[in-house]
């Protein structure tokens, strides 16, 4: 009898023990996972070279939710105006939602992640599709957190990529237009879009009608620069940072250069930004207030920063951020911005005009 209640208390110490060692075991999984996400989240502030290098354990990330390419979520909206969250894979559903045919379309491709802040993406692409109900809006969203961010630039760019153009191919097969979609993406959005209407192009034998890029990414390698000229039938990059997160060279038909930051070299912030990963985030906030807000943000064709700052252009080309462009514009655009919205010099009755001849002064004998 003895031996038996012996028997039992040992074996209930060495459960009891076994239950420790896997508490002990989820605690210091769950510290690596918190570690992780801190110093994504710090690398990601140094650019993208610092962030694709950080020294993460991938085995720990990996066993947690949402790091996976069928974790993407696509955003639209219902006749009621409700937003809708459904899985990457109910692509072909989307015929069952609020997409008209009869409308223009816009596909924006988030793949960048702010915590929620003045600059928070989210709660801007909420607000983009709950007022622009003129649109068919359509946002695909490959990074929900960092963790997501990471393995969409270090794992699944392709695989995103490949998930655009099965989504253009959806749409079209409903009766939507290639020629009246825009496909638009900030950052690693940028790239993922590209690759998106550039394999939806040489399937179809038909472009989409336009691509905005919105500083796209140089990531973890120039090779994953992906925004060209011939993706789309209208390519537009809005650059906004062209040092450790964007793209100095001018990639589409149109190249707008807001404040010359990305272009002259000099200058390193957007107005009101103290930090490199702010001037990147700023046209996408550019972007968003024109057309949101409906505000005018106007940028005049010229042929480097410094003639435009001297007014040496012509400013009779000019044109407004936002989805509509004239058919001929082409070449490099530059505009000048406030810190703080609304960021548009409009509203201080700022014009565009060329710089006037001096008049040449007559002496008197």
């Amino acid at each position: 009898m003895q031996q038996a209640t012996s028997w039992r208390r040992w074996l209930c110490g060495l459960c009891l023990i076994s239950i420790w060692r896997h508490s002990e075991s989820t605690a210091s999984i769950d510290r690596i996972q918190k570690h992780n996400l801190e110093l994504l989240s710090q690398q990601l502030n140094r650019g993208w070279r610092a962030f694709c290098d950080a020294p993460v354990d991938e085995g720990v990330m990996a066993l947690y939710e949402g790091i996976n390419p069928s974790d993407a979520r696509l955003h639209v909206m219902t006749i009621t105006n409700q937003s809708i969250q459904l899985p990457i894979k109910s692509m072909p559903e989307l015929r069952d939602f609020d997409i008209n045919p009869q409308r223009k379309t816009l596909i924006y491709v988030n793949a960048f992640h702010t915590a929620d802040s003045y600059f928070s993406v989210q709660e801007h692409l909420t607000l983009l599709q709950t007022t622009r109900r003129d649109l068919n809006i359509i946002i695909v969203d490959f990074a929900t957190n960092v963790a997501q961010l990471y393995y969409t630039v270090r794992h699944h760019l392709s695989v995103h990529g490949y998930s655009i153009y099965k989504l253009l191919s959806s749409l079209t097969d409903a009766g939507i237009a290639p020629e009246d979609i825009t496909l638009a993406g900030h950052s690693v959005g940028a790239n993922i879009a590209a690759l998106g209407a550039d394999l939806f192009a040489k399937s179809s034998k038909r472009q989409v009608g336009q691509l905005i890029a919105i500083d796209p990414a140089t990531m973890c390698r120039t090779t994953d620069i992906l925004v060209r000229h011939n993706v789309a039938a209208r390519v537009v990059v809005l650059h906004g940072e062209g040092d450790v997160f964007g793209v100095r060279v001018a990639l589409g038909h149109v190249d707008i250069y807001p404040n010359g930051i990305g272009y002259f070299p000099r200058k390193k912030l957007q107005p009101g930004c103290d930090s490199k990963i702010c001037s990147h985030m700023y046209p996408f906030v550019l972007f968003m207030e024109a057309l949101i807000e409906g505000v005018m943000i106007p940028a005049t064709k010229c042929e480097n920063w410094a003639k435009f700052r001297q007014g040496d252009c012509s400013f009779e080309n000019t044109i407004n951020i936002g989805l509509i462009y004239p058919a001929n514009a082409k070449g490099l655009y530059f505009c000048m911005t406030q810190p703080n919205p609304p960021f548009t010099y409009m509203e201080h009755g700022l014009r565009y005009r060329a710089k006037q001849p001096e008049k040449s002064k007559s002496h008197n004998a």
